[in-house]
């Protein structure tokens, strides 16, 4: 019974936290046309893009996993810094939708707290494959 109830505690705590996240703002957003646009549209200016969770790749985008974990938000946070705060930077995941995942929230907060006022949010409904794979945008 211990072991039961030491195993439950974390998912509620994580649960209860996940479920006090703040919304994803509209002006935080960007759609998934928007940014395949971008990204092919040979005169338009390609924002940095952060893969910040554990699935497909957009094509262009910087691998940094999972920021849900220290280890990959602390990488997240060094190839950050690369970055000129007045360049456009995306953040997606796709692990689920935007406005469940554990990885968004992380990155856009750190971006906007940093001083990035162009930092977005790939706004993805459903999952990556959905959103983005199965309409043939672009991938590596």
């Amino acid at each position: 019974m211990k072991r039961a109830v030491l195993f439950f505690i974390p998912i509620v705590v994580i649960m209860f936290a996940f479920m006090q996240q703040e919304p994803i703002k509209k002006e935080q957003s960007i759609s998934t046309a928007e940014l395949a646009k971008k990204i092919t549209d040979p005169k338009a200016v390609k924002p940095v893009i952060f893969n910040v969770g554990p699935v497909d790749q957009i094509k262009g985008a910087i691998k940094v996993g999972a920021v849900s974990t220290e280890e990959y938000f602390v990488k997240f946070k060094n190839e950050v810094a690369k970055v000129g705060k007045d360049k456009e930077v995306v953040v997606y995941c796709g692990c689920c939708s935007s406005q469940n995942c554990p990885n968004i929230r992380p990155a856009i907060k750190y971006l906007t707290d940093s001083g990035y006022k162009k930092a977005k949010v790939l706004d993805i409904p459903t999952g990556i494959k959905e959103d983005w794979v199965q309409k043939d945008y672009p991938v590596e």
